[in-house]
């Protein structure tokens, strides 16, 4: 018996033994495999979307923001019978728009607790979606989560500064550089539920809180962007150019960009539709619109429309880099401003089998060196070039800034295209002084000749003016950054006013000048070497302006170029330098800088005519004096004060020249019958096309803001109305003039 007892109780040990063991390695050895197992049947995690921060320009005027959008998603697993799925199947698509036979088949996933029927609800669609679960007891099978949609006030506007963002974050521009610091971290919410899906307190709930992205506060103006896209779309228009306009205004002493265009551009909203020419040049490839040809093509075309031309692209410089050539002279000593240099028309240079050319093939003569700058002489550059030296011409080179990126806060940006030093000879040296064979982004360039207008200093140009968290707290400064100097402020004093003079004067740069401010310009001229004739010619080129303001105390730049024109000439001097203009008479006046008029200009300063209709003859009379302008009475007296005005010419709205302008005031019974007919003023003038207007019985104007009374270079090449066309007389005929000749660069 107590054997039997013995191995009874020895049965019996050994049996609680295993199991005492296997609870310890369950409940000990295997716990944490199992704890988890456990809270992953009961904890469902959801994810707190955080808000994308904010882009704003300058001002705080909103670039980017955030739309509240909504994902909805279904528990099929919570789904009480075949019927209510259907109801729900069918609700959902026809709320959502999404197809029926797609969210059947989620539906259809029994054991799932998240699919995801729509990723971006509107916030009308979430509201339905909710009366519906209200109305039906659906909280356990319809789901709404949060999130955001970005969203752009703005449309186009700076398109190609701010970036689009897709799904995964940044895909361009700032949206794409700041990516990390505009996303934020996501936030976590865990909660304890049932079988049946109901929520149960719990130690492991918890709630980790969404951590919003920083905002963006750029150097970006709003109004001065919309002047210079304002100005890059009408020289699109103008010139047709192949390979697009672009244009940046900067601020001279900081770096800052105020303003930085690409036409055509694209709307931000809608970033994958391609702009009219691009959309033409796809639909001409003859390319199936299902082929792999065809979606390559269009990508293609997306990415080029994408591309900040101002940034990822280069070019030659042309001829205002022999800004840049000047100010290493002068720094260096080499030469006078008032040195007499002399220009054949061309210039052999050792290494080089042939003359290399003037863009003034006759040769402009002997003349003083400031001259020779405003004439854009390549010879005299050239000389000047020799006299620096490979040496310290490459130096210098570098020290503004060629060699290297710029470091913008941008992507993509480009690296110089130039020779290495053992590559660099005489030839090189010479042909580097007028800008042509090597290749540089607008924003190096610019950033270059900012260094002579800001008197001497390289700085980092950028468009992140500061970081903000939602509180207003500023968490990173961008501020100025200046890498060297380079010049002496004498020098950068000298350049800017011999470039002044020149655009006042009778230099090239003409056709920036803007009465009552004054302008330091150079305008420029390209060839494109990529792309040749059948007989190794170029036949595309580049034109191009660089200008600050104003010329004794720069406040800001710009540079505008034309890439590939087609039409309308190619000489910057021609296609850029009017709209540099046009953007700096819009643009000064927004950083505070008025106009200040000298006595010359203020003689021959156009003036706007009101309405004086209705009003006595004699306080018409008394208001046309004011303004300088001469008058002249049809059906009646000027000394009748009882006379009322009845008519007008010019109407309402109208400007004409103070100097030669006149006002027309028909009182009593006269009636606006006294026609006259224009006269032909193409290819003539200023001076002879206001005398033969005037003389003709009208008024004259300029459309634009040049001075054309300098020399006889500036020609009328378009007139409104016609020659030979029937007007009023007294109306307004209104010329376009350029400045044709010798402004080959």
């Amino acid at each position: 018996m107590r054997r039997r007892g013995a191995l009874i109780m020895s049965f019996f040990m050994a049996i609680w033994a295993v199991v005492i063991g296997r609870l310890a390695y369950l409940q000990i050895y295997k716990y944490d495999e199992y704890i988890t197992k456990v809270i992953d049947n009961v904890q469902t995690e959801v994810t707190l979307t955080s808000a994308r921060g904010a882009i704003y320009d300058r001002n705080m005027t909103q670039l980017a923001a955030n739309l509240t959008v909504w994902r909805v998603f279904i528990a099929p697993r919570m789904f009480e019978s075949e019927t209510q799925k259907l109801e729900i199947v069918e609700f959902l698509s026809k709320t959502l728009g999404v197809e029926y036979g797609e969210v059947l088949e989620k539906a259809n996933k029994s054991d799932r607790m998240d699919e995801t029927i729509k990723k971006q609800a509107s916030d009308d669609e979430a509201d339905q979606i909710r009366e519906f679960i209200r109305a039906n007891g659906l909280s356990q099978q319809i789901h709404l989560e949060q999130g955001y949609k970005r969203w752009y006030p703005y449309g186009s506007l700076a398109s190609h500064v701010i970036g689009v963002c897709g799904t995964d974050g940044g895909l361009g521009g700032l949206e794409l550089y700041y990516n990390e610091e505009l996303t934020g971290k996501p936030g976590r919410l865990i909660t304890a539920k049932n079988a049946q899906g109901v929520r149960i307190p719990s130690d492991y709930s918890a709630y980790v809180e969404a951590e919003n992205g920083y905002n963006i506060v750029t150097t970006i103006d709003v109004k001065i962007q919309n002047v210079l896209e304002k100005y890059v779309k009408e020289a699109y228009d103008y010139s047709k150019p192949l390979n697009r306009v672009s244009g940046i205004i900067m601020e001279v002493d900081t770096g800052a960009v105020l303003g930085m265009a690409t036409y055509p551009n694209y709307d931000l909203n809608d970033p994958f539709t391609l702009d009219e020419d691009s959309q033409k040049k796809l639909d001409k490839s003859g390319y199936d619109p299902t082929s792999d040809e065809y979606s390559a093509m269009y990508w293609d075309l997306i990415y080029q429309l994408w591309r900040n031309k101002n940034v990822s692209e280069i070019y030659e410089p042309g001829s205002t880099m022999k800004v840049i050539t000047t100010a290493m002279a002068l720094q260096e000593k080499v030469i006078d401003v008032n040195e007499y240099f002399t220009c054949t028309g061309s210039l052999m240079i050792r290494g080089y089998d042939q003359p290399i050319a003037c863009h003034y093939k006759w040769g402009h003569g002997t003349h003083p060196f400031y001259y020779m700058l405003q004439q854009s002489c390549n010879p005299t550059m050239m000389q000047v070039a020799q006299r620096i030296g490979k040496s310290r011409f490459y130096s210098y080179f570098a020290d503004f800034g060629y060699t290297e990126k710029t470091g913008i806060d941008l992507p993509g940006e480009s690296n110089t295209i130039y020779h290495t030093y053992s590559g660099f000879n005489q030839v090189e040296l010479a042909v580097y002084s007028f800008g042509q064979t090597f290749k540089v982004t607008p924003i190096e360039h610019l950033t270059a000749l900012c260094a002579v207008a800001n008197g001497g200093y390289l700085v980092t140009p950028h468009v992140m003016d500061r970081m903000i968290d939602d509180s207003g707290s500023v968490v990173r400064e961008f501020g100025t950054q200046v890498k060297r100097r380079v010049l002496s402020e004498d020098v950068c004093k000298t350049i800017s006013d011999i470039l002044e003079d020149g655009v006042s004067g009778n230099g090239g740069a003409k056709d920036t000048y803007v009465a009552g401010y004054k302008i330091a310009a150079k305008t420029g001229t390209s060839q494109i070497r990529d792309i040749l004739d059948a007989k190794g010619d170029s036949i595309y080129y580049v034109g191009s302006t660089m200008a600050w303001a104003p010329a004794d105390d720069p406040k800001i730049a710009v540079l505008f170029l034309v890439d590939m024109p087609t039409e309308n000439e190619i000489y910057g001097s021609y296609i850029a330098a009017p709209f540099v203009a046009k953007i700096m008479e819009d643009t000064l006046p927004i950083i505070g800088i008025e106009k200040s008029y000298s006595e010359a200009e203020l003689r021959t300063l156009s003036v706007n005519i009101g309405k004086y209709t209705g009003w006595p003859l004699r306080d018409a009379i008394k208001v046309a004096e004011n303004l300088g302008l001469a008058y002249e009475v049809v059906g009646g007296s000027a000394s009748d004060y009882s006379a009322v005005v009845k008519y007008q010419v010019p109407s309402s709205g109208s400007s004409v020249r103070r100097d030669t302008g006149k006002i027309v005031f028909y009182v009593g019974d006269a009636e606006l019958d006294n026609y006259g007919t224009v006269p032909n003023v193409v290819g003539l003038t200023s001076v002879s096309a206001n005398s033969l207007v005037s003389g003709a019985g009208f008024n004259f104007k300029i459309d634009g803001t040049q001075d054309y009374t300098i020399g006889d270079a500036a020609v009328v090449v378009a007139q409104e109305p016609a020659a030979g066309e029937e007007a009023i007389l007294g109306s307004v005929v209104t010329v376009k003039m350029r400045y044709l000749g010798d402004t080959a660069n």
